[in-house]
């Protein structure tokens, strides 16, 4: 007996059902084309990403010669530096052994015209 009662219900539950699903369909006509028919926002959008890909198909090899280019060049300038120091040192130490050599030589002269000074005076040759 319920099974007639639950069948009637749905028999009268459903032009509602019906009724409200066609309720939710909209036309939305010429006024929405009308709108946004000229709309090319996903277009244009699209044609900008579409020609950044095509963009990019030789740029890999740009990026990887323009980035090895640098690293050389700040390489060397590293490299440049860590020799000019060791050469500058190398320099100055030659440069001391140089001057010291000079100076020893100098003095070593300023003592034989000393001596040779006086030895000419001893032999009784006035100098100066």
């Amino acid at each position: 007996m319920q099974t007639p009662k639950k069948l009637l219900i749905l028999l009268a539950a459903l032009p509602l059902v019906i009724l409200a699903a066609t309720a939710q369909q909209y036309d939305y006509g010429d006024d929405y084309a009308q709108d946004y028919g000229q709309d090319s926002l996903y277009h244009d959008y699209a044609m900008k990403q579409q020609e950044k890909e095509v963009g990019k198909a030789g740029g890999g090899w740009n990026k990887l010669i323009i980035g090895t280019g640098i690293g050389w060049l700040v390489g060397s300038k590293v490299h440049v530096r860590r020799k000019e120091k060791k050469l500058n040192q190398k320099h100055k130490e030659e440069q001391k052994a140089l001057y010291t050599q000079y100076y020893n030589d100098v003095y070593t002269l300023q003592q034989q015209n000393a001596e040779l000074a006086q030895a000419l005076e001893q032999m009784g040759v006035r100098v100066r």
